[in-house]
């Protein structure tokens, strides 16, 4: 008996994960990131085959680990399953809202930390406005992929694949 109360549940937990998973090719994936590439590989760096923006829609092929097979009108190539959602009343914002996060902004999330609260540490921390200005410009700062992919194998944290 406990045996297959343990098999049900266990059954139940993989429902749930695979329930977030296309399960059919050409199903609608829908693109929750600012901006994104369409990858000739599986690979953060890969030479892209498109780029895409937060709301378009891809059409599911497979999934390979944390990647999506997909398509985009005829051309195929590969997204981070981080960046496109099978939600298709995802909830987009123009500012790449995504649906998965990373363990920083959970943790900063739990804390309570949101714009709101920034506002108000702001406004009781005026003497902190410079340095508030300086993390603006950094997080507006956008470095080109090809820019960053060769200071990556510059410094020896990417092999160049072949």
């Amino acid at each position: 008996m406990h045996f297959c109360t343990r098999a049900l549940g266990l059954c139940a937990i993989l429902s749930l994960l695979a329930a977030d998973v296309p399960q059919n090719p050409g199903d609608p994936l829908i693109v929750t990131r600012k901006t994104t590439k369409l990858r000739a590989q599986k690979r953060s760096f890969a030479p892209a085959v498109a780029d895409l923006k937060e709301g378009d829609q891809l059409e599911f092929v497979a999934k390979d680990g944390a990647w999506f097979s997909a398509k985009l009108a005829k051309v195929t190539g590969f997204v981070h399953e981080t960046d496109v959602s099978k939600n298709k009343d995802v909830r987009l914002s123009g500012q790449g809202v995504r649906e998965t996060y990373s363990t920083s902004e959970t943790s900063a999330a739990r804390k309570g930390f949101n714009p709101q609260v920034e506002k108000s540490y702001r406004a009781s921390n005026p003497n902190l406005e410079q340095a508030f200005a300086l993390v603006d410009t950094l997080q507006a700062r956008e470095v080109p992929e090809a820019e960053l992919r060769a200071f990556l194998v510059a410094g020896k944290l990417l092999r160049e694949e072949r």
